[in-house]
């Protein structure tokens, strides 16, 4: 029950980001700042964090996959940079002692590795031309900042839902 849950909160979260958050986003009032909404791969870094690489590593390649299916100039981007980030996060949960601060901080920096990773495969590909320090000031500085700030309503949420049904789970985040 709880990863049918899990999969409809994250359902939920990436048509957000793909409707609602695109509207509040600062490129759309003409801001050269760019702000990319990521509520999904902070629930997956979430997720991972709380019940484990494996959990990460399968929610980051499926909804990755989705997101490079729906929104992606090339597919597989998004599967493999989501899918390793998921597998990351689990890991840091391994070595760390788990709670709010931490899960956000982890969240901050796994955000910071996986645009970095999906800018990188789109320079690789010849999909983007803008200069690494041009993205790293205007895209991917303020899409960590803003994307660390949502984390906490998204880890709010996934931690209901495994707390609702898999309450041994969280006894690291108490």
């Amino acid at each position: 029950m709880a990863a049918w849950m899990l999969t409809g909160f994250l359902s939920f979260l990436f048509l957000l980001e793909g409707t609602v958050l695109q509207d509040l986003a600062p490129q759309a009032w003409g801001s050269p700042f760019v702000w990319i909404p990521q509520p999904v791969t902070s629930g997956i870094i979430l997720l991972s964090l709380i019940q484990g690489r494996k959990a990460g590593l399968i929610y980051g390649l499926c909804f990755g996959l989705i997101h490079d299916l729906v929104f992606g100039q090339v597919i597989g981007v998004y599967a493999f940079s989501t899918a390793a980030i998921g597998y990351i996060a689990g890991q840091i949960s391994r070595q760390f002692v788990s709670g709010p601060i931490v899960a956000l901080c982890a969240t901050g920096i796994c955000q910071a590795v996986h645009l970095c990773m999906v800018f990188g495969w789109y320079r690789l590909f010849n999909v983007t031309q803008i200069p690494w320090e041009e993205s790293m000031i205007y895209h991917i500085i303020p899409s960590v900042l803003i994307n660390t700030v949502v984390a906490y309503p998204v880890y709010r949420g996934v931690r209901w839902i495994v707390g609702r049904f898999h309450p041994h789970s969280l006894q690291l985040f108490e």
